[in-house]
């Protein structure tokens, strides 16, 4: 049974890998801008115990605070906290109900890394007058560490978590990867559509890491998913990267699953996911 934790833009969370479904036709997409991808697992590992899933647009977890840190944490049926995965978010954070109700899917604990600073989802759109370069000032790369170090900490001395596994889409990335090296904490990783890792850092890693990317992802182009697996294999690193076609940036957490494609690419991320802590944190 696994037990994670996500974190700032980047969620907090602790739970199982595995929950037995619960069919809920009555999902209203509309208050999301696109599914959660747990309401499209229903079918998926039927041979593992039940589909991994949430449907509804309530998430289950609970919010704490840890050292000045607001931390979301979801739990599985046993309590246990052995084993758990932080789960660091995108930039729209906990506030994002997707990302919370990613965290229950995969039953973890992340703390809020913005400080309820999390930029609107909204943001994006076309006609926002949102500052984008104002926000990234304000959430520095050493602010954000500060707070995946106190977290990993609080996850070993006050949860008595003994193997951490870590996940981070877009922004959350870029810190999977920093506490990858060694001495920083994580036994192993997996990244969705990471943003903004230099190459230093995945050459870094020492621990498991598994990615996945979008082929329509601008982020990480051709050149800079080929300049990171030369990284890995020249450094004999333990790695998986997947490449899904028709993903943009984002998939992993939201995208139109009116079309086959992005829908099989959020599916295939989350069971790429979950079979990675699997097979190196349990």
């Amino acid at each position: 049974m696994m037990v994670k934790i996500s974190l700032f833009m980047v969620g907090a969370l602790v739970g199982s890998s595995y929950s037995n479904p619960v069919a809920k036709d009555d999902y209203a997409p509309d208050t999301l801008a696109y599914e959660h991808p747990g309401s499209v697992i229903r079918q998926m590992q039927p041979s593992r115990g039940g589909a991994v899933l949430h449907d509804g647009i309530n998430s289950t977890g609970e919010y704490k605070d840890f050292g000045g840190i607001n931390t979301y944490l979801s739990y599985p049926s046993s309590k246990k906290t052995d084993i758990a995965v932080l789960y660091l978010t995108d930039i729209f954070g906990l506030p994002l109900v997707n990302n919370r109700l990613l965290g229950d899917s995969l039953a973890k604990a992340g703390p809020d890394l913005f400080k309820s600073d999390a930029i609107p989802s909204d943001a994006l759109d076309p006609g926002s007058t949102f500052n984008m370069t104002a926000w990234r000032m304000r959430h520095t790369v050493a602010m954000a560490d500060a707070i995946v170090e106190q977290t990993i900490k609080t996850m070993r001395s006050e949860l008595a978590v003994k193997k951490i596994g870590a996940v981070g889409y877009c922004y959350g990335g870029k810190y999977v990867a920093r506490f990858l090296a060694a001495g920083k904490g994580l036994d192993a990783g997996f990244t969705a559509h990471p943003s903004s890792v230099e190459l230093s850092e995945w050459d870094a890693v020492g621990y498991p890491l598994s990615i996945a990317y979008g082929d329509l992802d601008a982020s990480n182009n051709a050149s800079a998913r080929s300049s990171a697996e030369a990284t890995f294999i020249k450094g004999g690193k333990t790695y998986q990267t997947s490449l899904y076609a028709g993903a943009e940036h984002g998939f992993a957490v939201r995208t139109n699953l009116t079309d086959p494609k992005k829908r099989f690419a959020q599916e295939s991320a989350y069971v790429q996911a979950v079979r990675w802590f699997d097979a190196w944190i349990k």
